[in-house]
């Protein structure tokens, strides 16, 4: 939003003190002057959304509530997350389940109308974020199934605010591999595709920004052989390898794919990696998810540190190499690791935590995960980790609640606020844990501030 889009929406949000006019009059006053002040600066292609941003303005305000220009904030009316300080920039990550059965199942339920879509348009715009990762939203190569979301979704939230921009690619899940990976004489099983999946796009990601995405810089890494990786974690059983050496030299690392996705801010151009590891459970002795679950978080060490340890890494459009050394990043996604509980191999996740590129304030938590794990009681009773740091309710019985999500944004940005969108039970909170019932897992967002 320019500066006399700015001034505009300060003209019709605030309200002015007049006893001569009613508050419908005023507000159609103000809309008035305000179109007619940039009518001549604004393109014709941009003004519809003005329109829309003010239409959203007036949105669940009674004629007793006060006014409050966005400018001071810009979470939706009834949102339970706090304001965000000026100046900073909000990353959130959210496994939101948006997935189908069979190929087309969530275009089909988006068009004709979806709850639990809208569930999650609703929790994504209560928590205000500039750019946000949706992790397990289903990818179509029309790309029909995200411009949907944003437009009959996100945008239709009121009070909430446009996401300008947004990115997808394809990923490694139900892309058949013709190889049968699990040993049951079948080659078409869900498990037998280079990621686990009914369908080519099952369980995707999406990215949506309000800020430009750099689309000629994108990297993305689907296409990486696991093999390529120096001191891979290769499966194993008793009597050697788990995969044979062709099979093994076939398959990819990224069960969905990582991408490096460059968003030019206010702050300066920074680079969201973003990922979506496969769960370390569901296999066997061998534990080959718990194998590749370990080196898809390594990767990102590997990244991160660049040099030699990037040498094996060459994206999926030939460049090779990791992150520059003085490039602005935040890594973010649902990695499906615990740095203290849950059944993966642990030490992927807590050398990345302790990258001495990543900036560090504590951990995002929440109360109401504090909570869920003195209510549900079961497994989380065991669990070593705080609970108040779980971003996913998972069966009490097996694994418990887990930290799964993260947000991780590196040095220089200082961390100003973060948090698990978690709410403790309460009457205040009670529709949010409704609309949260929608995924399995919370959102997690940080507000960055430049130093």
């Amino acid at each position: 939003m320019n500066r006399l889009q700015h001034i505009a929406m300060r003209q019709v949000s605030l309200r002015p003190q007049c006893p001569n006019l009613s508050w419908l009059s005023l507000k159609l006053c103000w809309i008035a002057i305000a179109w007619a002040s940039l009518d001549a600066a604004i393109p014709l292609n941009q003004q519809g959304l003005v329109a829309q941003i003010a239409d959203a303005s007036f949105a669940n305000r009674s004629e007793s509530s006060p006014a409050t220009s966005i400018e001071e904030t810009r979470t939706i009316p009834d949102s339970p997350l706090p304001a965000r300080p000026n100046g900073t920039l909000r990353v959130m990550t959210y496994n939101t389940s948006l997935h189908g059965k069979r190929a087309g199942d969530l275009l089909e339920e988006l068009e004709r109308g979806s709850s639990r879509a809208r569930q999650i348009a609703e929790v994504v715009q209560a928590v205000d974020a500039d750019i946000v990762l949706l992790n397990e939203f289903d990818y179509d190569p029309q790309h029909q199934a995200v411009q949907l979301f944003q437009k009959k979704y996100l945008h239709a939230v009121p009070g909430g605010q446009p996401y300008s921009d947004w990115f997808v690619a394809a990923v490694n899940t139900g892309v058949p591999t013709g190889l049968d990976l699990n040993g049951n004489r079948s080659t078409t099983d869900a498990e037998d595709a280079f990621g686990f999946g009914q369908y080519p796009g099952q369980y995707g990601m999406a990215v949506f920004s309000r800020f430009p995405i750099l689309r000629d810089q994108v990297r993305t890494f689907q296409m990486l052989p696991w093999s390529t990786m120096p001191g891979a974690m290769q499966p194993k059983t008793d009597d050697g390898k788990y995969y044979p050496e062709d099979v093994w030299r076939t398959l990819r690392l990224s069960s969905k794919s990582h991408w490096d996705i460059p968003i030019q801010t206010p702050q300066g151009v920074v680079h969201l990696l973003a990922s979506h590891p496969t769960p370390p459970v569901f296999d066997g002795t061998e534990d080959r998810n718990g194998c590749r679950n370990h080196d898809e978080i390594r990767f990102w060490s590997d990244y991160l540190e660049g040099g030699t340890s990037a040498d094996y890494i060459v994206d999926d459009q030939g460049r090779r190499g990791g992150l520059g050394e003085v490039d602005s990043f935040v890594l973010c996604g649902d990695l499906n690791a615990d740095p203290a509980d849950g059944d993966g191999v642990r030490s992927a996740i807590q050398k990345l935590l302790g990258h001495p590129r990543l900036a560090r304030a504590g951990s995002p938590a929440s109360e109401g995960a504090k909570a869920a794990a003195e209510e549900q009681r079961g497994i989380n009773l065991k669990h070593t980790g705080d609970p108040s740091f779980d971003t996913a309710d998972f069966q009490d019985r097996t694994s418990g609640n887990l930290r799964c999500d993260y947000v991780l944004p590196s040095l220089p940005w200082n961390i100003v606020a973060q948090g698990v969108f978690w709410p403790a039970s309460s009457p205040k909170s009670a529709p949010w844990i409704e609309r949260l019932k929608a995924s399995d897992h919370r959102p997690v967002w940080v507000d960055l501030k430049s130093p």
